[in-house]
């Protein structure tokens, strides 16, 4: 029939004209930003350790960092950080891949400037980080502090890695846990598990860090004990 479009069309118009408007006062009011909302991209430099993941996922060269290796500990350690909003598209893969979770997205979208290459924002290593604290050593003991051996640069690799697998642990545990098991069914059972009894999850972490065979063995054994007592609790309810 002739004249359908335009009447469908005419129909969508007086929807909205009649419907509450929207606009907004601004910049003397703010809009009200959804919680998935990407702004200005930030990094908790206290968490970063310096793996460049970021820079290799970025599909536009938009992040870019300067690393040095620390005297003390031996290992890397970052110097600055360097995020150019320009050419950023917002597609979140920096944040998903990071390892550390110290990425992130805010709600400020005020980035313009008078000059473009103002928009790029450099982060700079804090110097109360390189602040070597104190060491108070035991009262009436005339002995000063041993210095730090190779079993605790050792100790410190495992705690920072520890730390990497509780933190994809906590953001995604079926997609680590499915390593470990046989099936995406016995991950989920895992991650239900380690989720109720954060002990569990501190204990499997420790052996992600050292044993990954052992690791193995401990996820398997905790799966099926938790399906023996859901096949115990269903005869028993029937």
């Amino acid at each position: 029939m002739y004249g359908t479009g335009l009447l469908k069309g005419m129909a969508i118009t007086l929807k909205y004209f009649f419907s509450k408007k929207i606009t907004i006062q601004y910049p003397e009011e703010m809009p009200k930003l959804p919680e998935r909302f990407r702004g200005r991209l930030y990094i908790e430099f206290e968490k970063c350790i310096a793996c460049g993941i970021c820079t290799k996922t970025c599909p536009n060269d938009v992040l870019s960092l300067e690393d040095a290796r620390d005297e003390n500990t031996k290992k890397k350690k970052l110097i600055s950080y360097t995020i150019d909003h320009q050419y950023c598209m917002f597609c979140n893969l920096c944040v998903e891949n990071c390892p550390s979770n110290c990425l992130h997205f805010s709600h400020d979208f005020e980035m313009s400037r008078y000059n473009r290459a103002d928009i790029k924002e450099v982060y700079h290593r804090p110097p109360e980080m390189d602040q070597v604290p104190a060491q108070v050593s035991a009262p009436d003991s005339g002995e000063a502090p041993e210095p730090s051996s190779d079993l605790t640069e050792d100790a410190l690799k495992k705690q920072k890695k520890m730390e990497a697998l509780m933190t994809a642990l906590d953001k995604n545990p079926v997609k680590v846990l499915s390593r470990y098991v046989d099936s995406e069914d016995d991950a989920q059972i895992l991650a239900e598990i380690i989720q109720a009894d954060r002990s569990k999850a501190e204990k499997l972490v420790e052996l992600m860090a050292d044993d990954q065979e052992k690791a193995r063995k401990v996820a398997v054994a905790f799966v099926n004990k938790e399906k023996k007592q859901r096949q115990r609790q269903t005869e028993g309810g029937e």
